[in-house]
């Protein structure tokens, strides 16, 4: 099994931006989506702030690019995903769900909304009861069947950032716990906090991926012949880098982050199942 993961993209309809910066915008946003679909893998997943302000114009494009690929395309609702409009008028353009589960041969994949609706002052996480014991009882019913868990935010404590204000899954909700019961090899991949990170704890590998404008790079995911590994799969090349600089730091609500890159560490991971 093959996935590609892209974090944090942050398509921006970009009202207010510079002819310069529009431009600079369609050459970046362009080329990096080319790139997420060029790689081969059973499914394309966004992990969540697939737009920047969560507006119609934002998802529809975003969506119409990715839906006339011909890629299984699965889209976790990130917090700026969700500022302008109800959570149902998402999906109703994106054709998604708001958690769902895949199975296959190798894996039981589940997919999380952390997000809160249409609250731009509060971009920290959460999960409602109704998601916990969905969670729950997919991992006692996956035994040792290795489990990957997608969602935009992190669980508190574990990832780089994430004890930091409204930058994981608030820690009042009792998804660790949940986690913590699964038997058997498990994954939880996030976004959010824009920075390469992956950390082991308590029988789950936590792999948290920067944002696209910070880092441009996808995230490729294999399980096969009993091993489990990840890899960042850098977009590199100078002229991307010259037209994401040519808005990054002017686009209102994003401000790129330093050390976003993290260490070798942070990127790449092998293990045996």
């Amino acid at each position: 099994m093959r996935l590609i993961l892209l974090g944090d993209f942050h398509y921006s309809r970009m009202e207010q931006g510079t002819s310069d910066m529009v431009a600079a915008r369609d050459n970046a946003y362009a080329s990096m989506l080319e790139r997420f679909l060029a790689e081969e893998g059973e499914y394309h997943i966004s992990l969540g702030d697939l737009t920047h302000e969560g507006l119609p114009e934002e998802l529809g494009h975003i969506t119409g690019q990715i839906g006339g690929s011909g890629r299984r395309f699965i889209h976790v609702l990130g917090n700026h995903d969700t500022y302008s409009i109800p959570k149902a008028e998402i999906l109703g353009i994106t054709g998604g769900q708001r958690y769902s589960r895949i199975e296959t041969e190798e894996a039981l994949l589940l997919f999380l909304d952390t997000t809160k609706e249409m609250v731009k002052d509060d971009w920290g996480g959460e999960i409602d009861a109704e998601q916990i014991e969905w969670l729950q009882n997919e991992l006692e019913q996956a035994g040792d069947k290795p489990v990957l868990v997608f969602a935009h935010h992190p669980v508190y404590d574990t990832t780089r950032r994430s004890t930091l204000d409204k930058l994981s899954i608030h820690p009042d909700y009792p998804i660790q716990a949940v986690l913590n019961r699964k038997k058997g090899p498990g994954f939880y991949f996030c976004g959010h906090n824009h920075a390469n990170s992956i950390v082991a704890r308590d029988g789950w590998h936590y792999i948290q991926t920067a944002a696209c404008l910070d880092v441009p790079a996808v995230r490729i995911v294999e399980l096969a012949q009993g091993k489990f590994r990840t890899e960042l799969r850098h977009m590199n090349d100078p002229k991307l880098a010259q037209h994401i600089a040519g808005f990054n730091t002017r686009m209102k609500g994003f401000a790129p982050v330093a050390d976003a890159h993290g260490e070798l560490s942070d990127h790449e991971l092998e293990i045996p199942l």
